[in-house]
């Protein structure tokens, strides 16, 4: 599969957005901006053009493992979610699974030490690695400052900041080429207006070639950050993954095909990642206003998926697991001749798999409490009929 890093990393961003503002309470575009002054501050500094495309990367994904953490620590409380060490180990583990252009190691890991050796992990000093020091600068600035807000005193506020925890928690180093490039080119660029054009000017086009196993990793990995928001979908994307890969086997598809299934189930709800988590986990069936709302992930799957070049037809797979064949489903109403045999196949395992899963307001139903739901739904002309008849039997004894 040939894809497009930079038009991948422009939609994880999205994503990844989605989590850190409802978190951490940071304006949007949070990973844009640091990913974007984070490559300025490298390509300042010397760094090779590879070397400086991969900070863009580790920026995006820094706090990727937060999903993890966020049940435990509370959401909105910024101190007790980047005060967990295993978000930064969580998240360099993660993130090995993203096609880097060259070597990463500690950038991630490292990106809450500080100069003075006060960091999670106690490295002090030149024994920080350069891109850590430099993430870990941009990060924090841009959470206490939010630097996408225009205001008049943004430029003196971030001179002071800078100044105020040189050699404290910032390398000597990265707060001076900082300060030399602070001006209303930088503050302009990082307004939420301009963000995406300014970090397009920063990350050359990259096409990389994966094998569809590449892939599968990388996109597990992302099943992970959305599983992982709620207690009661910490398995569901793997899950589905797993049955849309063993019903592609089922009917006969190559290897090739069924991982290219699995990948489409792993990105299914990448969108939910912008569902507010006290939707996910209301302990009781959705009111009217907050079915919409949960409604609006799948529409969001297609925003953050449809523009990587190289993932199209499986964007569309991914994204029509709410479509139904009489057209009534969402988010685009596709009818029967719209669908094609996977979009109606990952209709089917979807509603299959979250039926059989605990939810806040039931326990998970059996196989044939699952079967009894879903033949309906064919006789009604929603789903598929071969499709469920085929599932009734080869998926008996592998609910949930």
């Amino acid at each position: 599969m040939r894809i497009m890093l930079n038009e991948l990393l422009f939609s994880l961003s999205k994503a990844l957005d989605c989590v850190e503002r409802e978190l951490l309470g940071v304006t949007s575009n949070h990973g844009k901006r640091v990913a974007c002054v984070s490559m300025r501050l490298c390509r300042a500094l010397g760094l090779p053009d590879d070397a400086v495309f991969d900070m863009g990367c580790c920026a995006v994904l820094h706090d990727n493992a937060l999903t993890a953490y966020m049940l435990e620590a509370g959401r909105g409380d910024l101190d007790r979610l980047e005060g967990f060490a295993a978000h930064c180990e969580k998240g360099e583990e993660n993130a090995r699974a993203f096609p880097f252009l060259g070597d990463v190691d500690g950038v991630i890991l490292h990106h809450h030490e500080n100069w003075n050796g006060t960091g999670f992990h106690g490295l002090a000093g030149e024994a920080i690695p350069v891109r850590a020091a430099v993430l870990r600068l941009v990060d924090n600035m841009d959470l206490r400052l939010a630097l996408g807000t225009e205001r008049p005193d943004m430029e003196d506020d971030m001179r002071a900041h800078l100044r105020r925890f040189r050699e404290k928690l910032y390398a000597p180093y990265a707060v001076d080429v900082l300060l030399e490039q602070l001006g209303p080119d930088l503050t302009r660029d990082l307004a939420d207006d301009r963000i995406d054009a300014a970090l397009a000017e920063s990350l050359a086009c990259r096409k990389v070639e994966l094998s569809t196993a590449d892939m599968v990793r990388l996109c597990g990995m992302f099943a992970f950050i959305v599983d992982a928001k709620s207690r009661f979908t910490l398995r569901h994307s793997r899950g589905l993954a797993a049955k849309a890969g063993y019903m592609g086997k089922v009917y006969g598809l190559d290897p090739d095909h069924c991982e290219r299934l699995v990948i489409a189930a792993y990105l299914h709800d990448i969108g939910k990642l912008s569902t507010p988590a006290a939707i996910l986990e209301k302990p009781g069936p959705l009111t009217p206003d907050e079915y919409e709302i949960m409604k609006r992930h799948v529409a969001m799957t297609w925003e953050i998926l449809e523009n990587v070049g190289g993932l199209e037809e499986i964007a569309r797979w991914a994204a029509c697991h709410h479509e139904k064949l009489d057209g009534s489903g969402y988010p685009r109403g596709y009818g029967a001749h719209e669908l094609s045999f996977e979009c109606r196949l990952m209709a089917c395992c979807d509603i299959y798999q979250a039926l059989t899963e605990d939810r806040p307001y039931r326990a998970g139903m059996t196989h044939d409490q699952a079967m009894r739901v879903l033949f309906p739904m064919v006789e009604q002309g929603l789903l598929d009929p071969d499709i469920v008849e085929t599932m009734g039997r080869a998926l008996r004894g592998k609910a949930a």
